[in-house]
C-alpha cells in the first residue's frame, strides 16, 4: 500500500476489543510490587531525577518494609520489565515515567509534570495516575507538534486534527521499551 509517497510496511486490519486486550504492567504485579512501582514513579516525578538503587533503605523506611523485602521486590520488578535500571543503578524508566528527558511531556491534573517513555505511555498515564492529563509530544516520524488531552478517561482533544496512532501487539514482546 502506498501513502504519501511511502510504501507502508504494516498491514492494516480491524480488530475486536478482545483482540486488542493488552495486559498492563500493573496487572502483572503483586500488591507490594505495585506499592514500590508507585513510590518510584512519584520519586522520579517529584524529584525530577532517577531513583538510585543503592537507596533501597529509603524505600524500605518510607513504605515500612525491611531492606531485604525492598531488594527482593525491586529484583522482581526488574525481572518483570516493570522498571529499567542502567549500569550505574539508576532507575531510568518505571512505566510510564522516564527519568531521562523525552519528547513526550505529561502534565497531570494535580499539577505535576514528567516525561513519558513514549507517546502511548503518555496517553496511558491518565489511567496509571487516575487523573486527567495534558500531553505535549512530537511525532517520532516527522517531528510535528502533537497535543492530546484526556479528561474523565476519554480523549477530550487533540492536535493536529489528522492525528493517527500506530500500535503493535505488545503481548508478543517481553520488554515493551524497545517497541514504542
Amino acid at each position: 500500500m502506498e501513502r504519501n509517497g511511502f510504501v507502508d510496511e504494516f498491514e492494516y486490519r480491524y480488530y475486536t476489543s478482545e483482540q486488542l486486550k493488552i495486559d498492563s504492567i500493573d496487572s502483572k504485579l503483586s500488591k507490594d510490587e505495585k506499592k514500590i512501582r508507585r513510590y518510584l514513579m512519584n520519586y522520579t516525578i517529584d524529584k525530577g531525577q532517577a531513583f538510585k538503587m543503592f537507596n533501597t533503605s529509603e524505600i524500605a523506611r518510607d513504605i515500612k518494609i525491611t531492606y531485604e523485602e525492598a531488594n527482593k521486590i525491586l529484583d522482581s520488578l526488574t525481572q518483570k520489565n516493570g522498571l529499567v535500571v542502567d549500569d550505574e543503578g539508576n532507575v531510568n524508566f518505571i512505566y510510564p515515567v522516564s527519568a531521562i528527558p523525552t519528547n513526550h511531556r505529561v502534565r497531570l491534573q494535580d499539577g505535576r509534570e514528567f516525561t513519558a517513555m513514549c507517546a502511548i505511555d503518555a496517553i496511558g498515564s491518565a489511567f496509571t495516575f487516575k487523573q486527567d492529563v495534558d500531553i505535549e509530544s512530537k511525532c517520532s516520524q516527522c517531528g510535528s507538534d502533537i497535543k492530546v488531552s484526556i479528561k474523565n478517561g476519554e480523549l477530550y482533544s487533540y492536535e493536529p486534527s489528522d492525528l493517527h496512532i500506530l500500535h503493535v501487539d505488545l503481548n508478543k514482546n517481553l520488554n515493551w521499551s524497545g517497541n514504542c
